[in-house]
């Protein structure tokens, strides 16, 4: 686990570049302070850095930026290849192997890429990365990310020449760097709460895609030329081709076996390995499987609130304390949150208002106190269909014209409440509503009819749970947002209501939201965090699961919560889900009320120029009234100012 960073000029680097990837070197210092490198070919136009968190091979022989035996390629590597061992003896019985010099999984990753080149070793590393590989004999370089984008990657074109990195800031280190802000971007983020890539908040810089690589090089073009390895959609379709057909029993034998297999081989490290246990179904089944696997108790870790109807600290405190592990846990105040959340910027460099990220960031800082890899139970979710939102869905879409009817109705309603024949008592606090409220029930109302003008399931589940659907109308000059996954997923023939919403979240809410999260989060405190559900042979199996199996009966991650019984008594576990989230509502009336204020005072927005004054001004006024129910709105919006003003105070 690293922070990579480069520079690539066609024609050969010039005085001034070396400087420059230093800088964006040292920006990203907190993902590796263990040791830093810098590669480069001068008449190539190539460098390449390196900030090292130290993981695989501790000694020298493991450091990089690395060169391949034969000197071909040079790579710089952010991650962990989790099946290295198997990799290195595969090459050694082909006698494709070289003269080893250490035992690190990045010299197996330039082996492999040697003896089978990069499409072929794609098809074999198992593991999260993003790297830059630069191959000597095309003078081309490949910026590469993983499948389901564990890891991040980011690149631009900066005076004449092309610059990459594992974060932003990075980016913004170059002295060249000019970050004009992107107001679809920023109207992305406040329909969803995130910016997917390969956008990002700046028109100049982009995001490479999960599963996919881009080469520059010569006949690449200026933006280079992308290519895709995992395609995500057309790998589920082959796994819904050819379905599970054991029983109930068997998937969960399987299931079983095959997170065994992947939580043995994520625990390998050459240093101390923990994970984080929340009390959840996820968490909760990562850890009794890792104990199960251990003589010795492993670290866990978790956080609590001071709001008792937040804190579920007391049952991940149970859980520990039934499989016997070294347990850990801390708690968060709103004014300590108070205290973080103007950290948040620097830390994830755009807009990002999942507010489960200020926890992270304190869970992730009080596991590095101890261990230096943590396992965690992400993706349970999207994998096994743990979200309400799924189930909800399916029983509504599926219902035929019952369904129809009642989407019909309620546009009538929604339309009946605009034409002032029906009061709006549900949507505003105040019986008497000004000019500027009326704007912001407007709004609201647009937003409560969007998924009734779905003209399919997967349209219907996208535009119910957005922030705010028509969040353009937020944005000076902005235009209406457009999701292209949505029509590739509806011509999907076969495919249930389940296996749309679960696969649009797979491959959007995922990478985009709960893995930047956890990523940015640990990164920040160089603690390296490992995924075991996001092994290819489990993502593989979930997709294959025929609904029945997912939800048996009404039961959401049936097939986890069966594995988890295994291990840790039902009593302990069965209870609604209530997710990471903090008290926001509180929160914003609270110790977050004078900043909040400020930033959504009408000099700041008018300033900007971005945010529409009065709507903003509208709906934060009609939340202090109590009248604005939308809390989630309320706090993207927040975020976004916390970072527009950054940006804004930045020289």
């Amino acid at each position: 686990m690293c922070g990579i960073s480069g520079l690539f000029r066609q024609g050969g680097l010039t005085p001034s570049d070396l400087p420059a990837l230093n800088r964006m070197n040292d920006a990203i210092r907190h993902r590796g302070p263990d040791d830093e490198g810098i590669w480069k070919s001068e008449a190539r136009g190539i460098a390449l850095g390196q900030r090292r968190l130290a993981i695989q091979d501790l000694s020298p022989a493991g450091a990089q930026p690395m060169l391949s035996a034969t000197g071909r390629y040079a790579i710089t590597l952010n991650g962990e290849i989790y099946n290295f061992h198997d990799l290195r003896a595969e090459l050694e019985q082909a006698g494709k192997a070289p003269a080893w010099r250490g035992h690190s999984d990045t010299e197996v990753a330039l082996a492999t890429i040697e003896a089978f080149g990069l499409d072929g070793a794609l098809a074999r590393l198992r593991g999260m990365f993003a790297f830059a590989l630069f191959d000597h004999q095309k003078g081309a370089v490949a910026l590469v990310r993983d499948p389901m984008g564990e890891k991040p990657l980011f690149w631009s074109e900066v005076d004449g020449a092309l610059i990459f990195a594992s974060e932003l800031k990075a980016l913004k280190a170059h002295p060249a760097w000019r970050g004009d802000l992107d107001r679809t971007a920023l109207t992305q983020f406040l329909r969803h709460g995130y910016i997917t890539a390969p956008a990002t908040l700046y028109r100049s810089a982009h995001k490479i895609r999960p599963g996919s690589y881009r080469m520059f090089g010569p006949g690449e073009g200026g933006a280079g030329r992308e290519a895709v390895y995992w395609d995500s959609i057309a790998i589920a379709a082959e796994c819904k081709a050819s379905r599970f057909e054991g029983s109930f029993d068997a998937a969960t034998d399987e299931l079983d076996r095959l997170l065994h297999a992947s939580i043995r081989r994520q625990v390998i490290a050459d240093v101390p390995v923990g994970a984080f246990l929340s009390g959840g179904i996820d968490s909760s089944t990562i850890a009794a499987i890792m104990q199960a696997q251990r003589t010795t108790p492993i670290e866990t870790f978790s956080l609590g609130f001071k709001e008792a109807e937040f804190d579920e600290s007391r049952f991940a405190r149970d859980i520990a304390r039934h499989l016997g592990t070294a347990h850990n846990e801390i708690q968060l105040s709103g004014q300590d949150a108070c205290d973080l959340v103007t950290r948040m910027p620097a830390t994830y460099d755009e807009p990002f208002a999942d507010p489960s990220q200020l926890p992270t960031w304190l869970v992730t800082r009080f596991a590095r106190t101890k261990v230096t890899v943590a396992l965690s139970g992400d993706a349970g979710d999207e994998l096994f269909a743990g979200y309400g939102r799924y189930h909800s869905l399916s029983r509504k879409w599926d219902s035929g014209l019952k369904g129809q009817a009642q989407r019909l109705a309620a546009g009538l309603y929604y339309r009946m409440i605009r034409l002032g024949l029906v009061r709006p008592a549900l949507m505003l606090g105040r019986q008497e509503v000004g000019k500027r409220s009326l704007r912001a029930l407007d709004l609201r109302l647009a937003d409560l009819e969007a998924p009734m003008r779905a003209g399919n399931v997967v349209e219907a589940y996208e535009r119910t749970f957005t922030v705010v659907d028509p969040a353009h109308h937020l944005v000076r000059g902005a235009m209406p947002a457009f999701e292209p996954l949505v029509g590739v997923l509806a011509g999907r023939v076969g495919w249930s209501a389940l296996d749309q919403a679960t696969m649009l979240d797979a491959v959007r809410y995922l990478p985009d939201d709960i893995l930047v999260k956890v990523d940015r989060a640990a990164m920040a405190h160089s603690l390296e965090t490992r995924i075991p559900l996001l092994d290819p042979d489990i993502i593989r199996f979930a997709w294959s699961l025929p609904d029945g199996l997912k939800t048996r009966g009404r039961e959401r991650k049936a097939l986890l919560r069966a594995v988890l019984g295994r291990y840790v008594p039902r009593a302990l576990w069965d209870r609604p889900k209530q997710g990471f989230g903090i008290p926001a509502a509180d929160w914003l009336r609270g110790p977050f009320r004078t900043l909040a204020s400020d930033l959504f005072s009408k000099e700041r927005l008018d300033r900007q120029g971005l945010l529409e004054t009065q709507l903003v001004q509208a709906i934060w006024a009609d939340f202090l009234a109590g009248g604005q129910r939308r809390v989630n709105l309320i706090w993207t919006l927040f975020v976004a100012q916390l970072y527009l003003d950054a940006e804004e105070r930045q020289p």
